[in-house]
């Protein structure tokens, strides 16, 4: 009798033991609540390698930027992330008109991207048009838009550290940018909570690079190609901005490498290639139509020059620079010349290295992106939808260009902010 007491009291006491629930997840940084709560936080000591995104002055066009970045803002999913064929649905502008695109008699169907394809490289690209402009997800105008698309990137990084489903081969494309994304915002913010997320997104990085070599789609694939290894590159630059320390040497010698292989001289001026020496960039199926241009000469002059692999006063940079630095080569609104993708890989390359031909660029380029920004252009003045209350559209672009119909809106409308960002958005 004792014995089976002494045994009952024993499994009493061990109950609490086997019942008691596993401890809550760590806390977002942030709640997906409505609009004006939380309140912010006092204002935030970025990292070093972000503190030059802090405001301390007018900047030049930071208007046009801001009405993308309300654009973004009104048309952001209740979810947090941004929906390369659903943004229209989540529109905020009860009672504005939608034109759809304008351009180019192309119809308003081209205003969507992919369906589920890039939603999370669209994400953080959105993010990064915030994050650009200096803002975090801590305090600020736009911390809620930035908690809510950082908890929805959390939601979708994997146990190998990868943001969203590897299924699709362009899966490497959506984590590159989101781990840029949430690099920069940790480094904004100095959010604690966002280090080991970045950190995952690194390894995860670093072994999906092929051994000697460059990226491209799958985890260490055997090929390489140019426009993927850049935004590799460019996510470990973003991380190591913010403060996470990861031995990238090896990485980067690697990476450099890689860029080598794919240059050579054709009539005695380098061409980096995309897949090969020299080849063309990248091109859809259904934009075949659509001119070639500098975009891996410059993604290879910036990675370069983040990596410290060369100088901007090198002459094989320079060398590099005139494949899109030339008259030819700058921004026109031309149909089969838009390049969005372009317009910013080259801007930031030719900011890095500056001089009268970054002056030239960027005149060029302000001009084509602010005369054709949405609310701005003629035909929205004269129709009197000048106005986020009167144009859904208003702040954006229309999605047009080589990648237009892959991104749609999102895309168009973010990476033009990032573009007239890049006076202030650069180290």
């Amino acid at each position: 009798m004792l014995r089976s007491m002494l045994l009952a009291c024993l499994l009493v006491a061990c109950v609490p033991l086997f019942a008691q629930e596993p401890p809550p997840p760590e806390p977002p940084p942030g709640n997906p609540v409505e609009k004006g709560d939380p309140e912010p936080e006092k204002p935030v000591e970025p990292a070093k390698g972000y503190a030059h995104r802090v405001k301390k002055s007018t900047r030049k066009n930071e208007d046009r930027v801001l009405a993308a970045l309300k654009w973004l803002e009104d048309h952001q999913s209740r979810g947090g992330d941004w929906i390369a064929n659903e943004f229209s649905e989540a529109s905020t502008r009860d009672g504005a008109k939608k034109t759809g695109n304008i351009e180019f008699d192309l119809g308003a169907g081209r205003d969507n991207g992919w369906k589920d394809t890039n939603n999370i490289g669209l994400t953080g690209l959105a993010m990064l048009a915030f994050t650009g402009n200096g803002y975090n997800h801590r305090s600020g105008d736009y911390h809620r838009v930035l908690r809510m698309s950082i908890l929805s990137l959390r939601k979708v990084q994997d146990n190998d550290g990868c943001f969203g489903p590897k299924g699709d081969d362009h899966f490497v494309y959506n984590h590159a940018i989101a781990t840029m994304a949430m690099a920069e915002a940790y480094g904004l913010s100095q959010d604690g909570v966002l280090a080991p997320i970045v950190e995952k997104a690194v390894d995860f990085i670093l072994k999906a690079q092929n051994p000697g070599l460059g990226w491209r789609y799958g985890v260490q694939p055997g090929v390489n190609d140019t426009s993927v290894t850049c935004w590799m590159v460019m996510a470990l630059h973003a991380a190591k901005l913010a403060g996470i320390e990861t031995d990238l040497k090896q990485s980067y010698d690697d990476a450099a490498k890689w860029f080598a292989m794919v240059t050579k001289d054709i009539n005695k001026v380098p061409k980096t290639g995309y897949d090969s020496p020299a080849s063309n960039n990248a091109r859809l199926r259904s934009t075949q139509e659509f001119e070639h241009n500098g975009t891996m000469d410059a993604m290879h002059v910036k990675c370069m020059l983040v990596m410290e692999k060369a100088k901007a006063r090198d002459k094989d940079i320079k060398a590099l620079a005139t494949r899109f630095n030339s008259k030819d080569a700058l921004p026109e609104w031309d149909h089969f010349k838009i390049d969005f993708y372009y317009w910013y890989y080259a801007t930031t390359a030719l900011h890095a290295l500056g001089g009268k031909e970054w002056k030239a660029w960027k005149k060029q380029l302000d001009d084509v992106l602010l005369d054709h920004q949405r609310g701005y252009v003629k035909a929205d003045k004269d129709a009197n939808l000048d106005t986020a209350e009167a144009l859904d559209e208003h702040g954006s672009w229309d999605p047009l260009g080589a990648w237009g119909t892959a991104g749609g809106r999102v895309y168009s409308t973010a990476i033009s902010a990032l573009a007239l960002e890049t006076e202030w958005r650069e180290d």
